[in-house]
């Protein structure tokens, strides 16, 4: 839980607007961190196996709950700060639905499948 609480804090809205303007370096950073927190857990937590399907269902469901809602109001409100294109391609790397199936893959060990995802 703590780290998933990690990930969450790149999504807080506090300090990401200077004069009721957006500032763009503040929030190109929580993207990038939120990536690389996100991949970093995603890396560890999909290593782990949870054989009970229950249990594995509700961890997978309690991270889906906090998460998606979070990330899709962030990625709805600020996304659009970015030009169409590359740019917007390199901070906002996941969508929602993304977020969603990297989550449903935890717990299942096997490391691999975000990497099969991405080509």
């Amino acid at each position: 839980r703590q780290t998933w609480t990690k990930v969450l804090q790149c999504l807080n809205h506090e300090g990401l607007q200077v004069n009721g303007k957006v500032y763009k370096p503040t929030l190109k950073e929580r993207f990038k961190n939120f990536n690389q927190l996100f991949e970093e857990i995603h890396r560890a937590q999909s290593t782990w196996v949870v054989s009970d399907e229950q249990l594995q269902s509700e961890l997978r469901v309690s991270i889906s709950a906090v998460m998606i809602p979070a990330y899709r109001s962030f990625v709805a409100r600020f996304g659009q700060v970015f030009t169409a294109g590359r740019q917007s391609q390199k901070y906002i790397k996941y969508q929602p639905e993304d977020i969603e199936g990297v989550i449903e893959e935890l717990f299942d060990g096997n490391p691999n499948s975000m990497a099969r995802r991405r080509t």
